[in-house]
Order: C-alpha cells, then structure tokens, then sequence
C-alpha cells in the first residue's frame, strides 16, 4: 500500500468523522500522518494498526474507527472502478445536464467521490438535528428523497430519446442506459452503507459519556490495554490468572509429559478446601525454570495498566521459577518481591502503589539502571534473565544505557515488554530504539493477545 494511498485513505476517515462531530483532533490526525510516513504500511490492516490506536480515545472509537476505515477503503476502490466505466464520457456533457441534471451530478461525483460523501454529511447533520430518531429508521428515504434519486428514471427515458435524436444507434443507447444503471445501483448501495456508519458515529458522539457497554472476551483480546474501563480491567483479571494457571500447567506438561500424573489429592483438596467445586489443581512436587528471573517493572502512569496485569501473572506463577526477583520502578527502584510471593493478585498491585511513595514521580531509566548496578549486582547471575517491562520513555534525561550495556554482558538474556509500536522509538523522550541495542528479545505490548505471546518467552530455556 503506497504512503500517498494510505494518507489518502486517513485524510478521508479524519473528513467522515468530522463532519458527523465525533472529535478527532487536528493534532492527533497530523500524527497518524507522521506516522505513515515513519512506518510505510504494507496494506490495510497495518494502516490501521499504525494510525487507530493514535486517533481513537476509548474504546468504542477503537472499534468504530475499523468500521470506517474498512468502508471507506471498499466505497473508495469501487468509486475508482465506477469512474473507469466505459460509454460516458461519449456523451456530450451540455446534453447530459440539460435532459437528466440529476444522473449528470451523480456521474460527476463518480470521478470525485469526496464531494460525494461531503454532501451527504451535510444533509445527515441537518436532518439529524431536525428529526433526531426518525434517521434510526428513515434515514434512507430521507436522504435519497433529498438526493432526488427517484428522478433518475423518468431522466433515463427523456436522456435516452435525445441520445436517438442525436444520431446514436439502439445498441449504443442500451449500454450507456445500463452503465447509468450500475451507477445508480452503485449510488443507492453507497447511500445504505453511509446510513449504517453515520449511525454509528452520531450514536457513539452522543454518548461519549455514558456508561460503557457490556463487552465479551473474545472482544477485549484486541483492544490496547490502556483503553480499558474499570468493568474490562474486572474481565481482564479473571482471563490473566486463566493464563497463568495455563502457563503452569504448560511448565509442569514439558517437565513431566502427561501433567495428571504429577497430581497431589490431598494437596488439591487443601487448596480447594471451603469452595463448592475443585478449581485448582495441587501438585506432589514442583519442578521449577532452571533460569532466575529478574524482573524490572515501570509502573508509572502510562504503564499502570500493563503493571497491573503483569503483577497479577507473576503472582500466580512464582512458584514455577527457581529463583526470582521482582522490582518496581518509576523515579527509583524498589524491591517488591516479598509483596509478590506474599499477596494475591488482587491486592498485590493495590498495595505496590499505596507503599511504593515516588509512584506518581517522573520515570527516570538511568537512575534505576544505577541504582540496579550499585545494590543488586549480587542478584544475577551468567544463568539470569532480566525481564525488563516499561515504554523506555525517559523525560529526557540520562537513559543509562551505560549500565544496561554492563548488564546485558553479566546476564544470560534481556528480554523487554514495551506498549510502544516501533514508529514511536524515534519520537519524543523515547530511547526504546537505543535500549534495542542491548536486548535479546523485544516485545511490543498493547493488547492482551501481544501479551500472551510476549509472556511464553518466558518458557524458553
């Protein structure tokens, strides 16, 4: 997909939803096209994985933003086919205006299907305001009662009799009468699907303070973590510890083969004791990850979210590494690992942020790579994995890649979680594309299914 096409079709999306009044910001839409340009999409759906996530607000715009951008790019390409159709262009212009004005502005529109979709914006925002509800179930016939579409039969049959009086032969008068057809066939099904996605705009402008609607699992898988409201972060929860539980049990399954056998009854029955159905299984004995995890956790405000699930799978899981170690940080560095073998899930993120006293401060990397180097040398070794998780955002001071470079030589291996697609490394307080350098894996993380993904690294020997 070519950068002009692409800017092209972003250009278009920002107009659509303007001119319905869902506030897209001229800053956030220079952005996007910033970022098109860094990024060079490669098709469509990483168009939209570029640009979405900067010019969406929540959720629903995340989603209402896909819808758009899928129709507008299908209404675009058959426009373009509309106005590549052959037999038109034969007729003289003045004829066309004078005997069918109505087909002769739709044919127009044909070539410039800007001025098609702006028109129909006008007409939706005033009829919206005059009849409100009524558009939920007429907007249809009002607008192509406002189009006059019902006039272009009657225009067809006086257009085809001066085309005979201009000389042209039945045959040639059909096939015009039938690429005018498809024209107004094609305008009709655009009108429908316009309809159907200015609905949802105008609906969702509406309501962009109303209470989140009930959304299903499989739904939250794909939305970027830092647009979930406090009902989904309740959802996310249960399906982080689902995963946890998964990921032991991936574990225990290549340490032992079938993972059945390695059960404990009377362990199971403890874990189990005072709740009506078993939920968890116990084991006899555990065998854990030969590797030592470090972990380093920026937990500053661009990052609560991504921190708080990812405490809530660790405190699941800490029983499968042999040793580890976890630390929170935003301006410096504190040891939360006996907070995390200690506390569920549940309480465990709550608690990080009411001890933690600079969680609120600005992140600063390179003090906490010091401060790391200074104090906790001693809890690494050549077998260690540093698991680093943070947007690499550094507030424009030392990003201490200094010291990260001392540890990537005394560790097995770095791996990095960040929230951050790679278009934005270069832009800002960013120093992701600097800390690249010095890990052996990167993982970007925006929605929980990245995550998934970025967290079975962990099960590499």
């Amino acid at each position: 997909m070519e950068i002009e096409a692409s800017i092209r079709l972003t250009t278009r999306v920002y107009n659509f939803l303007s001119g319905l009044g869902l506030p897209v910001s001229p800053v956030e839409f220079s952005q996007a096209v910033y970022v098109i340009g860094m990024t060079a999409p490669r098709d469509h759906e990483a168009l939209k994985r570029a640009v979405i996530p900067i010019m969406a607000r929540n959720r629903e715009q995340y989603t209402l933003l896909h819808q758009i951008f899928d129709f507008l790019r299908a209404a675009s390409g058959d426009w373009d086919k509309l106005g590549e159709m052959a037999g038109l262009q034969h007729i003289d212009p003045r004829l066309l205006r004078e005997t069918a004005p109505t087909i002769a502005k739709f044919i127009d529109w044909a070539s410039h299907p800007e001025l098609f979709y702006r028109r129909l914006q006008e007409l939706y925002t005033d009829m919206q305001t005059r009849y409100q509800d009524r558009m939920l179930n007429s907007g249809y016939l009002l607008l192509s009662d406002a189009l006059e579409l019902d006039r272009t039969g009657q225009e067809l049959v006086v257009l085809g009799k001066a085309l005979e009086l201009a000389g042209w032969c039945p045959e040639d008068i059909r096939a015009v009468t039938a690429v005018i057809e498809n024209v107004l066939a094609f305008v009709r099904r655009a009108l429908s699907e316009f309809i159907m996605n200015a609905s949802k705009v105008t609906g969702l402008t509406a309501a962009l303070h109303s209470q989140e609607p009930k959304s299903g699992e499989k739904e939250l898988w794909n939305i970027p973590l830092s647009f979930l409201s406090k009902k989904d972060i309740i959802t996310i929860n249960s399906i982080i510890r689902r995963m946890a539980l998964r990921f032991r049990d991936d574990v225990r399954r290549r340490q032992y083969g079938i993972i059945t056998k390695d059960v404990s009854i009377r362990r199971t029955f403890r874990l189990n004791a005072g709740r009506d159905t078993l939920i968890q299984l116990g084991y006899g004995k555990i065998k854990k990850l030969e590797s030592p995890l470090v972990v380093l956790c920026d937990i500053s405000g661009s990052m609560r979210n991504y921190a708080r699930f990812f405490m809530q799978f660790i405190s699941v899981v800490k029983d499968t590494f042999k040793k580890l170690r976890v630390f929170v940080f935003v301006s410096g560095l504190e040891d939360v690992t006996r907070l995390v073998k200690t506390k569920p899930g549940e309480e465990l993120i709550d608690r990080i942020f009411a001890d933690y006293r600079e969680a609120r401060s600005y992140t600063d990397y390179g003090n906490v790579f010091r401060q790391f180097t200074a104090h906790h040398l001693g809890s690494i070794t050549s077998k260690t994995r540093l698991l680093i998780i943070g947007d690499g955002r550094t507030n424009y001071q030392y990003p201490g890649d200094e010291e990260l470079e001392m540890l990537k030589k005394r560790v097995k291996d770095i791996l990095w979680f960040t929230p951050d697609e790679q278009y934005s490394w270069y832009t800002g307080d960013s120093e992701m594309n600097l800390y690249s350098r010095f890990t052996d894996e990167l993982f970007v993380v925006r929605t929980l299914g990245e995550l998934q993904t970025a967290l079975q690294s962990l099960l590499t020997v």
